[in-house]
């Protein structure tokens, strides 16, 4: 086992590895990609070299395109040892090619510099097997929130970490039953599972569950365990998913990862 110290959407924008964590049925092939898809929020149909960023232009076949997501390396990309990473491109013929030559005399010298991103951050552990891969954040996920986005491809399951100062919230209990419901709103024929009032170690921890069909168009079901922990100086926020066939199957695997958090300081310590 390894213990990694970095949370829909696919989901994942319901629900999270910063300098404090180390980090920590037969379906056709076809929709068995559909669904990792779904889960691990991957996307597009190029395949790019490692030194693309987001928002660079790129030529390909049909025209030049720009750069609107990267998903990382994928299996997808495996043929092309140097073209690894699977991008999601949008047409460019329309967009001002970025390269052109500006008038400097009319550029502003003072042109605002784009705040810096305040990433989240976290002594929380969770002990995750070998077949656990941290993924980027996706689109709807807040860095300032999430921790840690991870995919297990084994158990088709996928889980994200995510902390709020304690300070900025009052009751956690009501908190729980918020996020319960904003996660049911974000979801078709949603179905909520009771709240548990727990101890995990020594936070007192919230648990619930929520069943779905996505609002995507495959209207795929997906089932969610999410587990609130109180900590003195944070509120950490465990969110693990998977297919709603699946979830009777993987249910055990997901308690014992959210019955394995440490490192966060309890209450009145």
């Amino acid at each position: 086992m390894i213990k990694f110290l970095k949370f829909l959407t696919l989901a994942c924008s319901f629900c999270f590895a910063s300098s404090a964590m180390a980090w920590f049925f037969f379906i056709p092939g076809s929709l068995t990609g559909a669904i990792a898809d779904a889960i691990t929020g991957e996307e597009g149909f190029h395949c790019v070299a490692r030194s693309v960023q987001v928002g660079d232009r790129i030529k390909t076949s049909t025209g030049p395109g720009i750069v609107k997501s990267l998903s990382g390396e994928s299996s997808r990309c495996s043929t092309n040892l140097n073209k690894p990473i699977r991008a999601l491109l949008i047409p460019a013929a329309d967009i001002p090619n970025p390269t052109a030559k500006v008038d400097k005399a009319s550029t502003p010298s003072t042109s605002p510099t784009p705040a810096a991103t305040v990433k989240a951050s976290s002594n929380a552990q969770l002990e995750l097997s070998d077949d656990w891969v941290q993924r980027p954040l996706q689109p709807g996920q807040d860095p300032k929130v999430i921790v840690l986005f991870a995919f297990n491809k084994t158990t088709n399951t996928a889980l994200t970490l995510g902390t709020i100062k304690r300070s900025d919230l009052g009751d956690v209990s009501v908190f729980a039953r918020t996020r319960q419901a904003t996660l049911a709103g974000n979801l078709l024929d949603a179905k909520l599972g009771p709240i548990e009032s727990l101890k995990v170690g020594e936070l007192p921890a919230w648990r619930y569950t929520v069943s779905g069909n996505s609002k995507r168009e495959s209207h795929l079901p997906w089932t969610y365990m999410v587990t609130i922990y109180e900590g003195r100086d944070e509120v950490i926020i465990v969110n693990t998913w998977t297919s709603s066939a699946n979830f009777e199957l993987q249910q055990a695997e997901m308690h014992k990862i959210e019955n394995g958090l440490t490192g966060v300081i309890p209450p009145g310590s």
